[in-house]
């Protein structure tokens, strides 16, 4: 009895949550301009799409942004992981930590407002990079959170150590033994700093430079003259994208502890 009252409350929650989605996938293809009534079953909203510069050229910068964002995540996120776990313990380490993990604790807005004021008080104009900078410093969490667990799993197998015992050197041990074997956790961690990049839109609010306009800022100036087709289709197509992104990271999560 107990397993279904369980089971009833799991089921009730998930279609509480998905519902919405649904509603909106359900009138992305209907044919009319205002999601009051269904008027009949079309793709044309999906045409429209296609075709709608604004929206194209919006996509296209949030790719190149979540794209860097999520290189400088790695590499960042590759050499904090590496220190933290494969450098000899030292005196504050506890507090690099935990300060790396900041941006996940820090309100969105809150730290918007604050990297805007850093780049206007040293002079830095906000464009594209100072966007992707934002976004790389928004993700590095997650990055690290992948490739550390990976490196500590590592470390315990002292495969680097039976390498350097064989004759490499530091760096020739952690690019020939290390590196490769935390490269599904380095994708992994790519993948979640994609998905974060590409959907942010607080801290996009506020650092985006002029000219810079990304896919959540388009829709929201889209928004005020309330939701149409077209919303709905971009949105199923975003929420496409970023659930093939999350299904990779965690069968890559899966494949590294394996």
């Amino acid at each position: 009895m107990k397993n279904k009252w369980f089971s009833f409350y799991a089921a009730a929650f998930y279609a509480f949550l998905y519902m919405p989605l649904s509603v909106m996938f359900f009138f992305s293809f209907n044919n009319a301009r205002r999601n009051v009534v269904w008027r009949g079953f079309t793709f044309k909203w999906y045409g429209v799409l296609l075709h709608d510069a604004g929206l194209l050229g919006a996509l296209l910068t949030s790719l190149k942004i979540a794209v860097l964002a999520s290189l400088l995540a790695s590499a960042l996120g590759l050499l904090a992981s590496y220190a933290l776990v494969c450098r000899p313990p030292r005196f504050g380490r506890a507090f690099y930590s935990s300060w790396l993990n900041a941006p996940l604790l820090v309100p969105e807005i809150v730290m918007g407002v604050g990297l805007l004021s850093f780049f206007v008080k040293i002079g830095v104009p906000l464009n594209f990079w100072t966007l992707a900078c934002a976004h790389a410093m928004i993700a590095l969490p997650y990055t690290i959170g992948s490739i550390r667990a990976r490196l500590l799993s590592l470390k315990s197998s002292q495969l680097e150590e039976a390498a350097m015992d064989l004759g490499a050197d530091q760096w020739e041990a952690f690019i020939r033994v290390t590196l490769p074997l935390a490269k599904p956790a380095i994708v992994s961690g790519a993948l979640l700093a994609f998905t974060i990049s590409f959907e942010d839109f607080v801290t996009s609010f506020f650092i985006a430079g002029i000219g810079v306009v990304t896919m959540p800022i388009k829709v929201y100036s889209m928004m005020k003259f309330g939701v149409t087709p077209e919303i709905n289709a971009l949105s199923c197509c975003l929420l496409a994208l970023t659930l093939t992104a999350l299904v990779s990271a965690q069968f890559l999560r899966k494949s590294v502890k394996a």
